[in-house]
């Protein structure tokens, strides 16, 4: 079996070398661009942690309604009082 050759001193490996900085800009711009709406960014973790498969036939329409909630600017007169509306 051939023995791995050194690194030349000169030759740096990928965890030493400094990413530019414009891809450095790229990637806390694209976190910054995400959905203000906290039900969309919550989608987004949820999906990175559950497969397609697992995901129910009204997934879409569940995250589309919660999102629809938080979007929504009418006043929610029982919730000031602390009550619930599922009685």
């Amino acid at each position: 079996m051939d023995e791995a050759e050194p690194l030349a001193a000169n030759d740096m490996s990928m965890a030493d070398q400094e990413p530019p900085v414009s891809a450095v800009r790229e990637i806390v711009s694209r976190l910054q661009s995400g959905p203000t709406n906290p039900v969309a960014r919550a989608r987004l973790r949820v999906e990175q942690e559950v497969p397609v498969a697992q995901r129910g036939p009204g997934w879409d329409r569940h995250w589309r309604e919660l999102e629809a909630y938080v979007e929504l600017r009418g006043a929610w007169p029982l919730a000031a009082k602390g009550q619930s509306t599922d009685e």
